[in-house]
């Protein structure tokens, strides 16, 4: 998909770059929702289809308020695009109602080959320039997303409470508490540190834990 797809004979603001601005729109919808699921394995939640949805949809909106603010976001960075309106930045509360709308705007424009609810809130993309000048306002934000989308991978690497527990009362648990046959690596050494801080942190059930677990209770 390119612009080229998108491409109209009397080019209006809300056709131009449509291709390019449906991409980063697609980026933008997606880092939220990894974000999302970041932010619920942070909270140690129940991760069920409707938290998901709620986490991811929450993310959104807020990446679409903060990106109203100035027009940058990670995923229009990626494209070199920055959303605007005639008197400059789109606003928050344009913000608000893009985060509604953008689904089905992107959705309108593959057939439509234009942006009409961009159009009828009255913003559109603008091409950022290859200038370090153009580009100096929209580091921090992009900069924003890409680290909270870093942290999410972080979040889903390491272990949450409950799934650290849950293992260290598993066989293979056992057997990486005592240190018997080869439990599996990847699930030891991170539940055992993780039961750890827990337990330093005054969480009883994981105080529970730790006092059964010899190979947990060595740690310094």
């Amino acid at each position: 998909m390119s612009d080229a797809l998108f491409s109209s004979e009397v080019e209006t603001p809300d056709t131009r770059h449509v291709g390019r601005l449906w991409f980063a729109d697609l980026l933008d919808l997606s880092l939220s929702a990894f974000v999302g699921w970041g932010l619920l394995r942070a909270l140690d939640v129940e991760r069920s289809r409707g938290a998901l949805i709620a986490a991811g949809f929450g993310v959104w909106v807020v990446m679409s308020v903060l990106g109203a603010l100035k027009g940058w976001t990670l995923g229009r960075g990626v494209v070199g695009l920055r959303l605007v309106r005639e008197t400059g930045a789109p606003g928050p509360a344009r913000g608000v109602a893009r985060s509604v709308l953008v689904p089905v705007d992107m959705l309108l424009s593959i057939p439509l080959q234009r942006r009409p609810l961009d159009r009828l809130l009255g913003v559109y993309p603008e091409a950022v320039p290859l200038e370090l000048k153009a580009w100096r306002g929209g580091l921090g934000w992009m900069g924003l997303w890409l680290g909270l989308g870093v942290a999410s991978v972080w979040f889903g690497v390491v272990p949450t409470r409950s799934e650290a527990l849950k293992y260290l009362k598993t066989l293979d648990g056992w057997r990486c508490c005592h240190g018997r046959s080869s439990p599996t690596a990847d699930k030891c050494e991170p539940a055992v540190s993780r039961a750890v801080r827990e337990a330093r942190g005054g969480y009883e059930r994981a105080q529970a834990v730790v006092a059964d677990c010899p190979k947990a209770a060595a740690l310094p």
